[in-house]
């Protein structure tokens, strides 16, 4: 009776082969204190018919609004529409082609109710699976007691996050009190992990529970695989603009150096899917800060191709076909 609500808001675009699955998912949780605010963005394949489908053959009174928009309107956009609606102590962005595991939400309430309120949101490992729901392996490799066989990481977390890629995104719970002082994602961008990380990492700190809690679907469609877009890539244009907020929050060499490195990467990216005009928007950048003090041979490289317009980016889908079959 004393736990704390919950609420999952449930984000569907051309989800339509795993609705039921990441719905039932939901449904079969161990935890009981729960709300669910469901958004589906314009999506052009069935889902709205299939989430309406399941709703009617599972009827459950923990639905607090079904949303269906009539044009999209981007993922960050109708997280913040859900965000308005939501009165739960606890927020979890629940994309409808994942699976949670049945203990998910117990175990991650138990674990969050725990943490002093300066931590802002927790996160934990996760199965990444396949379309068809295959494994395929874990987010961090575990041992034969099913712990992180990586150090993840415990501090110094906005350095952390410019220097790697380390938090699963289907993974977090956020305090909601965290996000309302951020004000939400940032609607101007088309993904939103990167840029909370950026942002929340200034005030709050975060916390891993080493535990399998998610079903972290990877298909063709997935957002994640859409880094590697060929021609106007919004994603890696938002990226940019996550860079560009954080050069403002950074305070030490060491600071400067992890986000250096973090757009020399992202411009080698932009090159090698022929994003070509983003090239020269990262130089810009890097230059403008004065970030190419930190020097990077490869990247020397890929400005003097790209100038010259010679093109090497079959060299790196042939890398990612081969990488990701």
């Amino acid at each position: 009776m004393n736990a704390p609500l919950v609420s999952v808001i449930a984000l569907s675009y051309n989800h339509a082969p795993f609705i039921e699955v990441a719905l039932q998912s939901l449904w079969k949780q161990s935890f009981q204190n729960w709300e669910v605010i469901i958004v589906d963005d314009a999506s052009s394949d069935n889902s709205p018919e299939l989430i309406r489908h399941f709703l009617k053959q599972n009827p459950c009174q923990k639905v607090k609004a079904c949303i269906f928009h009539n044009k999209n309107q981007g993922n960050c956009k109708s997280f913040n529409e859900a965000l308005t609606l939501a009165e739960g102590k606890y927020i979890v962005d629940f994309a409808l082609d994942d699976v949670m595991l049945p203990d998910r939400l117990e175990r991650q309430v138990d674990f969050f109710e725990k943490q002093p309120t300066k931590i802002g949101l927790i996160f934990s490992n996760a199965q990444i699976i396949d379309e068809k729901g295959n494994f395929l392996k874990y987010h961090y490799p575990i041992d034969r007691h099913g712990r992180a066989k990586v150090k993840v990481p415990k501090e110094n977390f906005f350095r952390a996050v410019l220097e790697k890629y380390f938090i699963c995104p289907p993974t977090m719970m956020f305090r909601k009190s965290m996000l309302e002082d951020l004000g939400g994602y940032d609607e101007s961008l088309a993904y939103e992990d990167f840029d909370i990380w950026v942002r929340a990492s200034q005030n709050y700190d975060f916390a891993y529970l080493d535990e399998l809690t998610t079903l972290y679907r990877k298909h063709r469609n997935s957002l994640s695989q859409k880094f590697y877009q060929k021609r106007q890539n919004v994603l890696l244009q938002s990226t940019l603009k996550v860079l560009e907020k954080a050069y403002a929050y950074c305070k030490t060499e060491v600071d400067f150096q992890a986000l250096a490195r973090n757009a020399h990467y992202h411009l080698r990216q932009c090159y090698f899917s022929e994003n070509f005009e983003l090239v020269g928007q990262y130089a810009n950048f890097l230059k403008s800060k004065n970030l190419l003090r930190y020097k990077n041979c490869f990247t020397a490289i890929v400005l003097y191709l790209a100038e010259k317009k010679i093109n090497f980016s079959w060299l790196y889908q042939m890398y990612y076909r081969f990488r990701y079959a």
